[in-house]
């Protein structure tokens, strides 16, 4: 889905090749990225060693972000994460499946300061690579876990809420303009490093 998503923007969205400055005030910014989930290392290992099908999805992430002025950004984020496991198993000679997985759902507020360009256009330090961004965040807000099972007897499932408050790193490089590729590392939304795209508008 976020593949798809993200080709529609690539075919619709036509940047200029004109070298950008990084980042502006003013301007509407969208991130796209997948990255490493917090979520089911443990169960990784018990499920692997125990000879179970397991699956995951990696957390995949979206904000989007409006530049108030020349070094602070703000909006709204959302991340999914989704992993669990599936098999068959034999009750009285019946065979069955089960299947038991969570998901993670996280929305909330993002509020970012711009280091690169703090210190290259507030203090006119003069540091170079305008094209870089490098910054910090804090995020805020909602996260809904929901376990499901299935076995021979019922499908069952339970819902929890609970808040998330984290902060974040990043760096963004514009190859072109308004267009950048970032990576990002922290107490993220579901996940411990996301990587992606940043479109400009």
């Amino acid at each position: 889905l976020a593949a798809v998503f993200l080709s529609v923007l690539c075919i619709g969205y036509t940047p200029s090749t004109q070298a950008q400055e990084g980042y502006e005030g003013k301007k509407l910014y969208l991130d796209l990225g997948v990255g490493l989930s917090r979520y089911g290392f443990v169960d990784n290992y018990y499920y692997n060693y125990y000879g179970y099908d397991r699956y995951s999805l990696p957390t995949l992430r979206a904000n989007l972000e409006y530049g108030f002025n020349h070094f602070i950004s703000g909006g709204l984020y959302a991340g999914y994460n989704h992993y669990g496991y599936k098999g068959t198993g034999v009750y009285n000679s019946l065979e069955y499946d089960y299947r038991n997985h969570t998901s993670y759902f996280s929305v909330g507020a993002r509020a970012t300061f711009h280091i690169w360009a703090f210190l290259n256009n507030h203090l006119d330090l003069g540091l170079g690579v305008n094209q870089l961004d490098l910054y910090a965040s804090v995020m805020t807000g909602i996260r809904v876990r929901t376990h499901t099972t299935k076995d021979l007897s019922k499908t069952s499932t339970k819902r929890t809420f609970g808040g998330h408050f984290g902060p974040t790193v990043g760096a963004k490089y514009y190859f072109i303009n308004n267009m950048a590729v970032f990576a990002e590392g922290g107490y993220g939304s579901s996940s411990f490093g996301v990587f992606g795209i940043t479109f400009m508008f």
